[in-house]
């Protein structure tokens, strides 16, 4: 098993190569003296990035913060060199290199046929797929940080990749047809249980005992994405905190995406402030005192 993986690691390594264009050493197993370059690179990086930081919330954040601390040490002028940095050396010696091909890619692909649960398995984990391809074959392109299922040549969703055995990776608007046909599933899914905590919330507040009213929601969440049904949803609690609805919802977040009503609207306003202060001049002329306030219609 492990030789069969390290024959594959090999020719993995080889098609790098070949893609780019560079030349590969083995070293002996526990030999570091034998590429001492790299140990002192990776040494130098150490001490000079993570000896001043250590701690991240996220691997992400490692990331980003590693890309700009070795901006800055690609920035500095190195004595031993007359003070160059190394970003103006490399931009010199680019002309000489040879032309950039596009991004190769790293990813493991396969066919995977879409559960009845609307998923797919990969390496002892599910993944949600849009409940109207269950039981269809789905091209699946897995990589180290993220899986992308496509069908058909198109795109149809993307997942965070999960390591460990047996998890569920649910996108609540995948199950959007389902949920339509049997709405009392929904308070116990798994799907609600994994969807954001701004959308969860929401059903909790608005939408508990009325599944299919969420389900509606759902479309319109789709369509015009969470922030604008969010400001939508401040807008009615404003106005009459225990009157939320979808239909009120869609009409609001309808109306706020037509600028040119809005513009209309204000116009109309002029022209009715316009047409109270003739009519209140006119009053004035004709000594009518005892008018105390004229409506226009």
């Amino acid at each position: 098993m492990w030789a069969d993986q390290i024959r594959g690691q090999q020719k993995d390594l080889l098609k790098l190569s070949t893609y780019y264009n560079f030349r590969f050493r083995f070293c002996n197993t526990a030999k570091g003296n034998e590429k001492g370059h790299i140990e002192k690179s990776i040494e130098y990086i150490r001490r000079r990035v993570f000896s001043k930081k250590d701690t991240f919330s996220s691997l992400e954040e490692a990331r980003e913060y590693l890309r700009q601390e070795v901006k800055k040490l690609n920035l500095k002028g190195q004595t031993l060199i007359g003070g160059r940095t190394a970003a103006s050396m490399l931009a010199e010696e680019r002309s000489y290199l040879l032309p950039l091909p596009p991004k190769y890619d790293t990813a493991r692909v396969g066919e995977r046929r879409v559960s009845k649960y609307s998923t797919i398995e990969v390496d002892s984990s599910f993944y949600s797929v849009p409940d109207a391809y269950v039981g269809e074959f789905v091209f699946v392109k897995i990589y180290p940080e993220k899986i992308i299922i496509y069908y058909k040549g198109s795109e149809i969703t993307q997942h965070r990749r999960r390591y460990g055995h047996f998890e569920w990776v649910i996108d609540i608007d995948h199950f959007r047809q389902t949920f339509f046909k049997k709405p009392g599933a929904l308070a116990n899914s798994v799907a609600l249980s994994q969807a954001a905590p701004d959308l969860k919330e929401i059903y909790k507040k608005h939408y508990t005992g009325r599944e299919k009213d969420f389900i509606e929601l759902l479309e319109v969440i789709s369509s015009n994405g969470l922030a604008k049904v969010k400001e939508a949803i401040v807008k009615l609690e404003s106005i009459n905190p225990g009157g939320i609805s979808t239909d009120k919802i869609k009409m609001i977040v309808q109306r706020d995406d037509k600028p040119e009503i809005k513009a209309k609207d204000k116009e109309n306003d002029q022209i009715e402030a316009f047409s109270k202060d003739i009519l209140t001049d006119y009053t004035a002329m004709l000594n009518l005192s005892g008018l105390k306030e004229v409506k226009v219609i």
